[in-house]
């Protein structure tokens, strides 16, 4: 089974292609163009590194959100793109849910936690004790809201994403047993959005059509925000 992915919900973008569960080729950039420009020269790159013909994947994987709007936008419409002509599905794989993929079987509770600014933060919970197993939903709450959530776990709790730092500054007195992950794991790649597509296509899942792959959000855009206050008023 071949999985091509694809993460650009951040300022860093990343392709990878998965052969059978094992990540065969990787690339990453963070030069500061946009995703636009970089995405698909990557995605050539790595099939031809991999040695994987476009035209052999069976699946394409996405985070499909949250994130930034745009680059969420981008890697989205980029897979409906590839995977449409050929007729093949997708995994639409959520932004937290690869974030969190690497602390599997170290025995804490992971939380996902990207930086959603003006003191929120996109957020979701895994029990990584033994295995992988989703807790919560992803949500867009105040870090004041997470920190209640997370009063009454027994076992250690790991931050992990491009808003842990920040998040750990402000619950580090007041969550027990609270630490963020290192360096090298704490942010999201395309490696992780195709391990977790593996795992799903090899517990059944069949994926969706291009058509259906969708960004979420999970709040609305500054813009939006902005006009729907000018009409309440």
């Amino acid at each position: 089974m071949k999985i091509l992915g694809i993460e650009s919900s951040a300022t860093s973008a990343s392709v990878a292609v998965c052969v059978d569960g094992k990540i065969t080729a990787q690339s990453f950039s963070n030069t500061g163009l946009t995703h636009s420009q970089t995405l698909l020269p990557m995605v050539e790159s790595t099939l031809t590194i991999a040695g994987v013909s476009i035209k052999d994947v069976d699946f394409f994987a996405v985070s499909n959100g949250p994130g930034s709007f745009t680059g969420v936008r981008i890697g989205v419409s980029a897979v409906k793109g590839m995977a449409q002509p050929l007729n093949k599905n997708c995994f639409q794989i959520s932004t937290l849910e690869a974030i969190a993929k690497p602390l599997e079987n170290t025995g804490c509770h992971a939380v996902s936690v990207m930086d959603a600014r003006c003191n929120q933060v996109y957020t979701a919970q895994f029990d990584c004790e033994c295995g992988f197993n989703r807790v919560t939903d992803d949500a867009a709450i105040s870090i004041d809201e997470l920190a209640e959530t997370l009063k009454g776990i027994d076992k250690p709790i790991v931050l992990i994403g491009d808003g842990a730092i920040v998040t750990f500054n402000k619950l580090k007195d007041v969550v027990p047993a609270v630490s963020v992950a290192s360096q090298g794991i704490r942010y999201q790649s395309a490696a992780s959005v195709c391990l977790v597509a593996y795992e799903k296509a090899q517990n059944g899942e069949e994926g969706i059509s291009a058509n259906d792959v969708l960004p979420e959000y999970l709040r609305l855009s500054q813009a939006e925000r902005e006009l729907k206050m000018k009409n309440n008023k």
